[in-house]
């Protein structure tokens, strides 16, 4: 397809809500974003981007990476995940590992959240895996 006279980032024959033309100009994290969105639209959740500090919240993503603590430390495991709106990260004292969580899947948390270094932290959340 030729390029648009009428506008630049514009293509003949395809409309601007297409799914062809947004990937075409879109930036990779544009595209992710958008991606993500639409995967927990429907889901009974507060966006990432929307959860406030210190009140009781249920927020979810796709996890993005999991971080374990050092050996011979006590032990823990940051999870942190990202759902189009922003990223948070929740902390689990106890555990080093919780079989199903790993990068690419959805999950749900519940706790009550606060910001840490800018970054949405919650402690020990209830949790729910999704598909």
């Amino acid at each position: 397809m030729a390029p648009d006279p009428n506008g630049p980032g514009t293509l003949i024959g395809v409309t601007p809500e297409s799914d062809l033309q947004e990937r075409l100009v879109g930036s990779v994290a544009e595209l992710d974003s958008r991606r993500l969105q639409r995967r927990f639209q429907g889901v009974q959740m507060s966006p990432i981007g929307q959860v406030g500090e210190r009140q009781p919240a249920r927020f979810g993503g796709e996890v993005r990476s999991q971080q374990r603590s050092a050996p011979g430390s006590r032990p823990s495991l940051r999870v942190t995940i990202h759902d189009g709106t922003g990223s948070a990260v929740a902390v689990f004292t106890g555990r080093s590992r919780i079989f199903g969580i790993e990068a690419g899947r959805a999950i749900l948390f519940e706790g009550v959240a606060r910001r840490e270094r800018g970054q949405l932290v919650v402690f020990n959340p209830a949790y729910t895996l999704l598909p």
